[in-house]
């Protein structure tokens, strides 16, 4: 039986789904650091959307998740939910 290649496992079954679902979050991320301040933009830990198709965004401490959830309009999002990362939790 021939091995398959590293990529072909990556992209199998649940792990592959797990993977496609990480370059999603990583997509949303990006393109929500693009539109906010540089400043605003170091602090974003994550970004996602829920069940309700709202944009959750999580911030590294509360004066900058704060600061988000007053520029929500200028984002272009009218359904915005802003968290803060808890405390001792990493980072990436």
């Amino acid at each position: 039986m021939p091995a398959n290649s590293l990529a072909e496992l990556l992209n199998a079954g649940n792990l592959g789904r797990l993977a496609c679902e990480s370059r999603r979050r990583q997509d949303i991320a990006e393109d929500v650091r693009q539109r906010l301040p540089d400043k605003e933009a170091a602090h974003l830990v994550a970004a996602n959307t829920d069940e309700e198709g709202r944009l959750v965004l999580v911030m590294d401490a509360p004066v900058w998740a704060a600061r988000v959830r007053y520029m929500a309009r200028e984002l272009g999002e009218d359904r915005i939910k802003v968290r803060v990362l808890p405390r001792g939790a990493v980072s990436s």
